[in-house]
């Protein structure tokens, strides 16, 4: 059941992106053309580098509150003096550096990634009730336009979905909470399930909130058998385009509970808002109920024949004070009590939002301007659901990775199901340079998705009787395709056969980072490992600038050993390095053959050019520079920083456009 479970707790407050902006884009990953103001912020006509060139990648959860609990039996308080966990605090780790939040490539930023996040559930003392680390999983669901009166990444959102692994509780915290007690009962193993929805993104260097957006929510049981990164239940679909309803509605999930007859929506990310905080964009009133005759579209007229009504969604309830707090208060999660004649008839009938709108056009016997009660978003046709996890792979060169694709129908398990798949194929140049930048990069963008041969996979696998299905995909060498970006961007596209691709959002796709072969150097020297630290070096200036100059002979040479420390920590620790995760194994094995060489007796190659660097006080200089561009963020995320409580979100990959459509914000 993930975290739609009654046995859940929801938050709110603030998060922290400060994502490096510089590797937003693709042609700055060529040494070659590379210029030192791509470093730099935006400057009159020219995006430089981009919005946040300093950026760190950390990822924070910043004053997020427990604003409520629910327990087996349906019922809520959030009420502190009847369960201590209320007003809790959900944060990151107390010992290690902050979680960071990764891309796949410059060239397909929608299935950002967090790495390396601790979370936390503690009291305002610091003494932890429990803490586990998060799964990498990519964000689903990424909506541009959620905030009807923004743009940019202000204006999007997207859900992070996951599980918390190697939980750990303190005993004495589950004697004074009944949620705990209920919590750890309730949960298989050592995980918990998370599921966060972030907005209100601000990425003005000259707001208060700058990297800064709102949270929301809600943490359950994880049960056996899950997916981790997507609840496997009802699936609810815009018919309008690619992105919403009619009247706005996006992509959302559902879930029945037959033995506790409980349907959970999870409208964390499904409906507009108008501000950084998620107030809601009224669209009237809006019901949740059964179609009794599935063939009912989206816009299309209900009435007591066709449409059972189960309740009415408060998500423009507001507190005492006029804000809204719905969303914050219940982490997005609707739930509603079935009758057992609504649990058999679920079953097999879709579940329907309804508010007051205009009829399809054309309807029979009503006027262009009438309005009734009608459908504002339904389940998919046929109650279908087909997922793919994990969604995104890292492969190196020659190599075999796997996917488990599930089915449902209504909830339920789909065996015998024939699943289809296919390459995206080549996507040409997606990414658009900006219209007058007199300082725009002169590298050729790249294409991505060929040569298609570097990937070999089934056209169709077939669901066991329990839904599943294991996708094997066997890569080559795609042969260095786009010159100064290692490996090559695949996507593979999925649908239950004979169904439409309309059911599954725009970026719903396996995605796969294939690496070019590399063999390791018997001795590797600094003239093999430059071309690596070097783009690394221009793609984050925070490190180079402030902590070690990768393109530096003679700060690689002084910090030797921490470097190797850092390239030696797994991929999951939130100070491996790169942060990007993008170095092919080989070539990591490279630079630690080679920093253990430098540590052991040096690199007459790494010597030689070091002992040619121009002296320290230039360095100084440089350094005193970065301080003075970045004093007035650091200054604004200080004041900021615990400041925000209640409702935004993340940020969504800015200007992304494909064959597909879609569009990555600039």
């Amino acid at each position: 059941m993930s975290f739609l479970n009654r046995i859940r707790l929801a938050f709110a407050g603030t998060f922290q992106a400060d994502v490096s902006t510089v590797n937003n884009d693709v042609r700055h990953f060529d040494n070659a053309t590379f210029k030192s103001s791509f470093q730099e912020l935006p400057e009159d006509n020219s995006a430089n580098g981009w919005w946040n060139p300093m950026g760190s990648g950390a990822f924070r959860l910043l004053d997020c509150r427990v604003t409520g609990v629910w327990y087996d039996d349906g019922s809520f308080t959030d009420d502190p003096t009847k369960d201590p966990v209320v007003g809790m605090l959900i944060g990151g780790s107390n010992n290690r550096t902050s979680g960071k939040m990764v891309d796949l490539d410059p060239q397909y930023q929608v299935v950002t990634m967090l790495w390396g996040l601790d979370v936390r559930l503690t009291d305002d003392e610091g003494a932890t009730s429990f803490r586990g680390r998060y799964q990498p999983n990519s964000m689903r669901d990424g909506w541009p336009c959620r905030n009807v009166k923004a743009q940019r990444d202000a204006a999007a959102s997207a859900t992070f979905q996951s599980v918390l692994e190697g939980v750990s509780w303190d005993e004495g915290s589950a004697k004074t909470s009944r949620f705990l007690r209920e919590l750890r009962a309730t949960t298989t193993g050592d995980r918990l399930s998370i599921r966060m929805a972030t907005f209100g993104f601000c990425d003005s260097p000259d707001d208060a909130r700058y990297t800064l957006g709102t949270v929301v929510g809600s943490i359950g049981p994880y049960l056996p058998g899950e997916p981790s990164s997507f609840v496997l239940g009802r699936r609810f679909t815009p018919a309008a385009n690619p992105f919403t309803s009619w009247n706005g509605i996006t992509f959302f999930s559902g879930l029945v509970d037959e033995k506790s007859g409980t349907l959970f929506l999870d409208l964390s990310n499904a409906l507009p808002i108008v501000d950084e905080m998620g107030s809601p964009h009224d669209i009237g009133r809006l019901s949740v109920g059964i179609l009794r005759d599935p063939t009912l579209r989206e816009k299309t007229a209900v009435s007591p024949d066709t449409f059972e009504e189960l309740a009415e969604i408060p998500y423009r309830e507001a507190d005492a004070k006029g804000q809204a707090s719905w969303t914050s208060r219940t982490g997005g999660v609707f739930a509603v009590t079935l009758t057992p004649d609504q649990v058999a008839l679920i079953k097999d009938h879709p579940i329907a939002l309804v508010s007051r709108g205009p009829l399809t056009p054309g309807a029979p016997g009503v006027g262009p301007e009438s309005c009734l009660d009608v459908v504002a978003m339904r389940e998919s046709e046929g109650g279908l659901l087909v997922c793919a996890e994990p969604e995104v792979h890292r492969v190196d060169g020659a190599g075999e990775t796997s996917a488990t694709l599930y089915a449902a129908r209504y909830g339920a398990p789909l065996g015998g199901a024939a699943l289809q798949l296919a390459q995206s194929g080549r996507v040409p140049a997606q990414q658009v340079p900006p219209g007058d930048d007199p300082n725009a990069p002169t590298a050729e963008i790249p294409d991505y998705g060929w040569p298609e041969d570097a990937l070999s996979f089934s056209s169709s696998v077939e669901t066991s009787p329990e839904g599943k299905a294991e996708l094997r995909i066997t890569t080559r060498p795609p042969g260095n395709p786009r010159k100064y970006l290692d490996g090559q961007i695949y996507l593979i596209s999925y649908q239950c056969s004979g169904e439409t691709k309309a059911v599954f959002p725009l970026f719903e796709r396996i995605a796969l980072h294939v690496r070019d072969a590399f063999e390791v150097p018997a001795d590797p020297t600094w003239s093999d490992i430059e071309p690596i630290f070097t783009q690394y070096a221009n793609l984050y200036p925070l490190m180079s600038k402030r902590i070690v100059n990768l393109s530096s002979p003679s700060d690689v040479k002084l910090h030797a050993s921490i470097l190797k420390l850092a390239f030696s920590l797994p991929i999951t620790d939130p100070n491996y390095m790169p942060v990007t995760r993008d170095l092919s194994e080989p070539k990591r094995q490279m630079i630690v053959k080679w920093l253990e060489k430098v540590e052991r007796g040096g690199d007459a190659v790494l010597d030689a050019a070091a002992g040619a660097q121009p002296a320290a006080p230039a360095r100084a200089l440089a350094r005193a520079q970065v301080k003075a561009q970045t004093k007035a963020r650091d200054a604004a995320q200080a004041e900021a920083g615990a400041s925000t409580m209640g409702g935004s979100r993340p940020r969504f990959p800015g200007k992304f456009t494909s064959t597909t459509g879609g569009s990555r914000l600039k």
